[in-house]
C-alpha cells in the first residue's frame, strides 16, 4: 500500500465515518441536554439551597436568615460561590472553602460597609476545620470576596 492509501483509508470506509459522526452527534446532544437542564433548574437548586443553609443557621440557634439570591450582574466574586441577600441588610456569599485538603459548604456574612464579619461553616466537618485554619488563610479568603463584591 501507498503511504496516501494508508492515510486515506478511513474516509474511503463510511461506515468508520457514519461511526463517528454518529458518536460525535451523540456527545453533543448530551452536552447540550445537560446544559439546558442546569439552565432551567438554577431557580429550583437556589430555592433548595437557600432552604438549606436556612434549616444549618436554625438548628445553630441563629434567628438570621438566607432571603434570595443577588443579581449576578457586575459580580465579580471568586470561586464557585452566589450572593444572597441576608437578614439585617446585610448580604451572604455562600461559597465552597478549602481547609485541610478537603471542601466544604461555608456562608460569608458581609457588611453593609464591604467588610466580611464572619464566616459560618455550614456543616459539621467546616466547624471544626474552620477553627482550625490560619488567621491569615481565612484574611485571604475575605479579601477576595470584599473585591467580588456586586
Amino acid at each position: 500500500m501507498k503511504p496516501d492509501t494508508q492515510q486515506m483509508y478511513w474516509l474511503k470506509d463510511k461506515t468508520v465515518l457514519k461511526d463517528a459522526l454518529i458518536i460525535l452527534g451523540w456527545a453533543a446532544a448530551l452536552i447540550i441536554i445537560a446544559g439546558l437542564c442546569w439552565y432551567f433548574s438554577q431557580p429550583l437548586r437556589n430555592r433548595l439551597l437557600v432552604n438549606a443553609v436556612n434549616q444549618v443557621l436554625e438548628q445553630s440557634g441563629d434567628s438570621r436568615r438566607v432571603l434570595e439570591p443577588v443579581s449576578l450582574k457586575n459580580t465579580r466574586a471568586p470561586g464557585l460561590g452566589r450572593w444572597y441577600s441576608f437578614t439585617g441588610d446585610s448580604r451572604i456569599y455562600i461559597f465552597t472553602f478549602i481547609g485541610e485538603g478537603a471542601f466544604f459548604p461555608c456562608a460569608a456574612v458581609q457588611a453593609n460597609d464591604g467588610k466580611v464579619q464572619e464566616l459560618i461553616a455550614l456543616n459539621k466537618y467546616g466547624a471544626r476545620v474552620l477553627n482550625r485554619i490560619s488567621p491569615e488563610i481565612i484574611n485571604i479568603y475575605s479579601q477576595r470576596i470584599e473585591k467580588g463584591t456586586p
